[in-house]
């Protein structure tokens, strides 16, 4: 009978053991494992609808454009300001997306740049992503906000920040065009510098890189192939435009080198012709006035030419009146230039 209950006891102790290590464990791997969502509080004031909107962004040449297509998902706020995205459905590799709000009244696929009403900010995110978003103050919904949990965005948002201060620089004054290129320059050595794909091509299409491309042809050769075995979208896309900028260059270059052979061409006959016409009327003059005239080009004037062939001044100038006529010039200048 003992016995009986002793192994009756056992069995339950067992039991429970068991279930509180199975607990533990799903305890462990669910607090051990960071929760995949994206997440926040943003502060709105009541021209806006409390809804926020996730976008995502297949290349960087399509940050400022939005169509409903490009929307993917939502999550209303509630009255604290709260709102929330599981990220288990977004691609396993980093992606670029676009949070936005939108005005009431306004389609949600509804983009405002610039100003204090800017409605949207971009994130880099994948399926296992833990990220927190709020921001200051309800006036700046977006435009003044933090992003926290994965750090691509704080890399990917140093960038925004440092191009807002180095362009608001007014102490001591500084010419645009010169902070441009100090900016662009900084930004080139920082997609230089980074190890994270996104970053560092989001740095370069921020410095302008295509207006630029002649000047820094030979950087965005040898950066373009340093990522060379990147395939996302973004670099595609970047390599598409480079090679038709550089296909158009080379066609530009190629035109440009056709209109200076075709004017050397034109330019070599038509000093060929003039030359032609010129030595035709240098047979028309006789031997003395063809000496006369070598004086004349030698920069001598009539006196001189008088005195170095012994004859009479009035001679001289008779000379060279029939040599103007002949040559059809009317002055000592377009003889030296015949």
């Amino acid at each position: 009978m003992v016995s009986y209950k002793f192994e009756h006891h056992f069995k339950i102790v067992a039991i429970t053991a068991c279930l509180l290590l199975v607990s533990a464990s799903v305890w462990a791997q669910s607090t051990g494992q960071p929760k995949a969502e994206i997440r926040g509080k943003i502060l709105l004031d009541s021209i806006w609808n409390p809804v926020v909107y996730i976008s995502h962004i297949p290349t960087f040449y399509d940050m400022y454009t939005m169509s409903n297509s490009m929307i993917i998902a939502e999550s209303p706020l509630d009255e604290e300001g709260n709102f929330h995205f599981l990220t288990s459905f977004l691609p396993e590799k980093d992606n670029l997306y676009r949070l936005h709000i939108s005005k009431k009244g306004a389609p949600a696929a509804s983009l405002i740049i610039g100003g204090k009403d800017e409605n949207h900010l971009f994130f880099i995110a994948n399926n296992e992503s833990e990220i927190f978003i709020n921001n200051e103050s309800p006036d700046n919904p977006v435009s003044r906000f933090k992003i926290e949990g994965y750090r691509p965005n704080d890399d990917l948002h140093s960038i925004d920040d440092f191009i807002t201060s180095s362009e608001n620089i007014i102490n001591p004054p500084v010419s645009k065009e010169f902070v441009s290129r100090t900016i662009n320059e900084k930004l080139r050595i920082m997609a230089d510098t980074s190890s994270h794909p996104i970053v560092s091509l989001y740095a370069l299409y921020q410095s302008n890189f295509e207006a630029t491309y002649l000047e820094n042809q030979l950087f965005i050769e040898n950066y373009l192939k340093k990522w060379e075995d990147e395939e996302s979208t973004y670099f595609q896309s970047i390599r598409s435009r480079f090679v038709q900028e550089k296909s158009s260059n080379l066609y530009l270059y190629f035109i440009i080198g056709l209109v200076f052979f075709v004017m050397g061409i034109v330019i070599q006959q038509y000093i060929f012709r003039i030359r032609k016409r010129n030595r035709a009327q240098l047979q028309t003059l006789s031997i003395q006035e063809r000496k006369i005239f070598q004086l004349i080009q030698s920069g001598k004037s009539n006196k001189e030419i008088s005195e170095e062939y012994n004859i009479g001044l009035s001679t001289v100038k008779t000379h060279v009146s029939n040599i103007y006529t002949k040559l059809n010039i009317k002055s000592r200048k377009e003889a030296i230039d015949f």
